[in-house]
């Protein structure tokens, strides 16, 4: 795996040479906003090495960064990571292209920005829109009948006291949304009772790309204001880890919110 030399901001006394995932555990490690900048420095110092090296650095960050399946997934870090790759020196115009059309990817339904709305039908054929969920957070669960995740996920879904519980006391909304245009499917499909089961009628999330879905399922937790908490999250047991650590925080901001869950698996 590629070494590096962390840079000196990093550390108390010099530079050592640490892999990128031992790179990401010592910013995670630190509060949110401190890793952001901490970040941005350990970026703006490699940049000014050989171009080969900062390319090198940066296909691992992004890899372990965006890949919702994996531990290390962190949309803010993965956000910081493409926009400073859009704008280095030390890479050529079209490299610095690559990056910088994913810009639109992972600015759109950022952590704590108010995600698309999305107009939904359900089985009674009436429509909703996402927009007009009062509880305190809702949670999306992207959905497709002809995944096996999703069948594996649902069986966890069935019987998950916390969601359960949390929708009981109205304070959370769980929305399952399919995407796509097996409409005859989607009206087949066992859903537990607790869970809204949806259908972007519109099909403005997989034609309109107003959602980023790199896999499914996938979810989508956002609070009172539809301000997002989690994007692009493919783990059901990191939802509940960061709905249990928000219990009590209902009308903290939601940069409290973002701050609350920031370290991984918290």
């Amino acid at each position: 795996m590629l070494i590096i030399a962390l840079a000196t901001s990093m550390t108390a006394d010099a530079e050592e040479q640490l892999t990128p995932g031992m790179i990401l555990n010592r910013i995670e490690a630190m509060p949110r906003e401190v890793a952001k900048a901490e970040m941005a420095k350990f970026l703006d110092a490699t940049v000014q090495k050989h171009s080969k090296e900062y390319k090198q650095l940066t296909a691992s960050l992004e890899e372990m960064l965006s890949e919702p399946t994996w531990d290390s997934h962190n949309e803010e870090l993965f956000a910081l990571l493409i926009e400073h790759a859009a704008n280095a020196s030390c890479l050529s115009d079209n490299e610095r292209l690559r990056s910088k059309s994913l810009l639109d990817v992972v600015r759109k339904n950022a952590p704590g920005k108010v995600a698309n709305d999305i107009d939904y039908e359900t089985l009674d054929g009436t429509s909703h829109k996402l927009s007009e969920i009062t509880t305190d957070y809702t949670l999306i669960y992207f959905n497709d009948p002809e995944c096996l995740s999703c069948a594996k996920v649902k069986e966890r879904l069935d019987t998950t006291t916390l969601l359960k519980s949390m929708v009981s006391d109205s304070t959370l909304t769980v929305v399952g949304i399919y995407p796509y245009d097996n409409v005859d499917e989607w009206k087949q499909e066992y859903f537990p009772s607790y869970i809204i089961n949806g259908w972007d009628y519109e099909q403005k999330v997989d034609g309109e790309q107003t959602y980023d879905l790199m896999t499914m399922p996938m979810f989508y937790l956002l609070d009172r204001d539809k301000r997002v908490i989690l994007k692009n999250e493919a783990s059901l047991n990191r939802v509940l880890k960061v709905l249990g650590t928000l219990k009590g925080m209902e009308n903290c901001n939601i940069e409290a919110k973002l701050d609350a869950i920031w370290i991984r698996n918290n």
